[in-house]
């Protein structure tokens, strides 16, 4: 009866001091990076503040643009990610005038601080500087406070092997001090929470452009989804986690709930590919080929990596078509002033800066101008875009695969969905292997 007793005391209380000593270790961990915080943050200057007026998730990168008045003694700025003991050097471009510094991490939406290579930890966004006090250079710290009409941001990096991380991104105050925090770990990504999303367009009662080839008829409609089932299949299968704004033939909303214009957002997505196949009219019926359509003000490494990928994998070529091209298979569509008159809703809010394409522009938030307010509800029952303002969007991008009334491009196209497919792939894990 004894030894009973004595295995059901070790087996009630030595779980119980197991579990203690867990939770001792755990508030030793959180009280060393506490006081290890708390000491980095007692040795930033109060004197100067940077203002940040912009800040914005778009895809994979994070995007800050802001000013700070200088003294004369003052120089070599930096922007970093500090703790006090590790400091992780961010791109920074930079301009002094009349005693003012201006700086951003890029004048590309699509670059800046890349979140898929940060490290766990806490960390601090600071400017570093030096200063020069009695002849002896000294290094300082200053912290940022937030002039923008955004707080806090929140990031999931995409999944490598079988992991992400969980970046949090606060605005606080120390001592009177502002801050901005990072704070990084290891996470299981939430069941609402996908990695890319591949919006196959047309379906249902729109059928898209119509080929015909030895006597079958063809629908883009039903080439799309071919093309995007195989995407998602081969990301699914290298551990990524995606979302489809349709898996079959059927009609699918725009700015509704899982629409075309917000699944990605709604699933905090950081890829977007909305993939079309094209038509000409007659009188352009020399047109083939692929064409990959862009937001404005992006950088054209992943762009460019699309192209050479699908046309190596699919064996087919980039368009001729001159009108909208940026550069080589490059397109960039925006709106004409004739257009913009013709807008339903005057005084439109559009420019000839905005891109055309719903399904570029109105993903990207505010990084892309996005237009839709809901002011078109009255017209034509769009209700507002729900991230028509957001800061913290997905990175899209619209794929012409081929034209189906071009013999050559349909016949390339029809049974090689896979080909197209993983020239997609490809350009991903090649853009994503390399820190940009």
């Amino acid at each position: 009866m004894k030894r009973r007793n004595n295995e059901k005391f070790l087996k009630t209380v030595v779980p119980l001091l197991l579990g203690l000593v867990f939770l001792l270790i755990i508030f030793g961990c959180y009280r060393l990076i506490t006081k290890k915080n708390k000491t980095f943050l007692q040795t930033i200057d109060k004197s100067l503040y940077a203002s940040i007026s912009h800040d914005a998730i778009y895809g994979i990168h994070l995007n800050f643009k802001g000013s700070m008045p200088v003294l004369e003694n003052i120089s070599d700025f930096s922007l970093v990610l500090a703790n006090g003991k590790d400091e992780i050097v961010l791109p920074f471009e930079s301009n002094v005038e009349d005693d003012t510094l201006t700086f951003t991490t890029s004048n590309y939406i699509n670059k800046g601080i890349n979140l898929e290579f940060l490290p766990t930890g806490v960390y601090y966004l600071v400017i570093k500087a030096v200063t020069m006090e009695d002849d002896k250079p000294i290094t300082k710290y200053f912290s940022v406070k937030n002039d923008t009409d955004y707080q806090n941001l929140e990031y999931y990096t995409l999944t490598k092997d079988g992991k992400n991380n969980k970046i949090d991104i606060e605005w606080d105050t120390y001592e009177e001090c502002p801050t901005l925090r990072f704070t990084i770990k290891e996470c299981e990504l939430p069941n609402d929470v996908y990695d890319i999303t591949i919006d196959p367009g047309h379906g249902g009662f729109d059928a898209g452009a119509v080929g015909t080839l030895d006597g079958v008829t063809y629908h883009e409609a039903d080439l799309n989804l071919n093309v995007s089932l195989k995407l998602k299949e081969i990301l699914e299968a290298k551990g990524y986690k995606v979302a489809m704004t349709r898996t079959k033939d059927e009609d699918v909303s725009i700015y509704e709930p899982g629409g075309s214009a917000t699944l990605a957002n709604d699933v905090k997505s950081k890829f977007n590919f909305a993939l079309h196949h094209n038509s000409f009219a007659y009188e352009a019926s020399y047109l083939k080929g692929l064409e990959v359509y862009v937001a404005s003000d992006i950088e054209f490494d992943f762009a460019n990596l699309l192209i050479d990928n699908i046309t190596k994998q699919a064996n087919t070529q980039i368009s001729p078509k001159e009108i909208y091209q940026t550069a080589p298979g490059i397109y960039q569509r925006y709106f004409s002033e004739e257009e913009i008159l013709e807008d339903e809703v005057q005084p439109s809010n559009k420019t000839t800066s905005m891109i055309y394409y719903y399904n570029i522009r109105e993903l990207g938030g505010i990084s892309t101008q996005s237009t839709n307010d809901g002011r078109y509800y009255d017209i034509n029952g769009y209700v507002a875009n729900p991230y028509n303002k957001s800061n913290n969007t997905t990175e899209p991008y619209l794929l012409e695969l081929g034209y189906v009334n071009n013999e050559d491009d349909l016949r390339n196209i029809v049974g090689h969905e896979e080909d197209y497919a993983r020239g997609i792939y490809n350009a991903l894990e090649e853009y994503l292997s390399t820190n940009y």
